[in-house]
């Protein structure tokens, strides 16, 4: 409970942040209609904090540093006060329940019931068994660093989906401006247009309702990267939002042999493997560990009487050795059961360095793709809209007609082109575990 509490205060405090950031912004963008308006560093700082999985994740660092400190704690001994009253009648010498002290009860005098009191102060010591104690801790520091690991690997993939989701959004806008600029000019053409000229109207209502039907599939792109984005942020999805920020890209220079290398040493699951083989090593040693005996030192200070004040006084000094002969085999199949967990560990990480090798080289490939075609398609849109300016004052209306129809998909193909390279860099960044640039 304490823990669950303290990740939601932790929450409310980074959601207090958020919000003083946000607040210049907002204040500003609500004077337009507009409830937010976001930055690409507040879309991933927004997801960050906003993100349930995230905010597991941190919650379950916080309970292997416990755990740590509870395999720490058995390197110390253990004192335990026990006070005990009891009210008995027995005929022969009675031992009360291990579970309330451990009291021996003389036989009752008489037919009456007799009392007893006791106080006893005590203190266990573990000296000796077999390592375990160093073994378990080690084991709570591997599974606390694979906790943080898989926080990190969550919190990339969380950045990824926002830088992903708030270019998509500053796409899908950008294609629809295009849209809404080319109708708009097909439309004033049409209107400018005589009903007797039926021709011309003819070639100009075929492309309007082409245009028208792009137009709607742009709105509709727009409404879904914007509930896409919303969800990302973990935001109200009825919450109005607007972004600062310019779809743009520029050429990289990427190596792909150094790309591979960064990855084997930077991606988290790798380092994650690297944990759970130590922690298939330290229990093949706990197993073994079971076979040796354990030593254990207790003292104890007693005082008890039938009555108060109490004054007969006892104590003790125990040195224990706990041999263990014969389990039934169990230790051994414990151990060949490690042993086979171990083997499995290594036949994962060769799937998960070719899996990590797999990515690495898409999201190369995909870099490579859109920063080719980003340049390609700029030429052909300066073309399209050189031909567009040129054919303005023509008379040859379907020839018109085309270079209107080229001059919007020139243009909608290189801004996706644009999308694609800033989103395709972010991939790569994610496959690599670091940045690129």
């Amino acid at each position: 409970d304490k823990l669950r509490m303290s990740g939601h205060f932790a929450l409310l405090s980074k959601r207090w942040v958020a919000v003083l950031l946000f607040l210049p912004l907002s204040l500003t963008a609500q004077e337009s209609g507009v409830e937010r308006t976001f930055t690409l560093d507040q879309s991933v700082q927004a997801a960050l904090v906003n993100n349930p999985g995230l905010l597991s994740a941190e919650a379950e660092v916080k309970i292997a540093e416990q755990r740590v400190g509870e395999a720490r704690s058995n390197f110390f001994p253990k004192v335990d006060l026990q006070l005990n009253g009891s009210r008995y009648k027995a005929r022969q010498d009675t031992i009360v329940s291990p579970d309330l002290g451990t009291i021996l009860l003389s036989p009752s005098r008489g037919d009456n019931p007799d009392t007893f009191y006791a106080a006893r102060l005590g203190a266990k010591q573990i000296l000796y068994n077999g390592g375990r104690g160093g073994t378990n801790l080690r084991l709570a520091k591997a599974a606390l660093e694979q906790a943080r690991v898989r926080e990190e690997d969550l919190r990339g993939q969380v950045v990824l989906s926002a830088v992903k989701s708030f270019y998509d959004m500053l796409l899908a806008r950008k294609q629809k401006e295009l849209a809404e600029e080319a109708a708009a000019r097909v439309d004033a053409f049409l209107t400018r247009t005589p009903s007797w000229d039926e021709g011309t109207r003819a070639v100009w209502e075929a492309l309007q309702g082409r245009f028208r039907r792009n137009l709607a599939e742009r709105r509709r792109a727009e409404q879904r990267a914007t509930l896409d984005f919303l969800n990302t942020l973990g935001l109200e999805l009825y919450t109005l939002v607007d972004l600062s920020g310019r779809l743009s890209s520029s050429e990289v220079h990427l190596e792909l042999p150094k790309l591979l290398a960064w990855a084997q040493e930077s991606r988290l699951e790798l380092r994650a493997t690297d944990f759970q083989r130590e922690i298939d090593q330290l229990a093949v040693n706990l197993s073994k560990a079971e076979r040796y005996p354990v030593v254990a030192l207790g003292a104890a200070y007693e005082y008890n009487d039938p009555t108060f004040p109490l004054r007969t006084q006892l104590w003790h000094t125990t040195l224990n050795v706990s041999l263990p002969i014969f389990d039934g085999f169990s230790s051994r199949s414990r151990i060949r059961q490690v042993r086979i967990q171990a083997d499995q560990n290594r036949i994962q990480r060769g799937q998960l360095e070719d899996m990590i090798n797999t990515e690495v080289r898409d999201a190369y490939g995909d870099v490579v793709y859109w920063q080719e075609e980003m340049s390609q398609r700029s030429d052909e849109m300066s073309r399209a809209q050189k031909s567009l300016r040129d054919l303005e004052r023509s008379r040859n209306i379907p020839v018109r007609a085309s270079a209107e129809s080229w001059a919007l998909e020139a243009s909608q193909a290189y801004w996706e082109s644009v999308h694609g390279h800033r989103v395709g860099l972010a991939r790569l960044e994610k496959a690599v575990g670091r940045t690129v640039q």
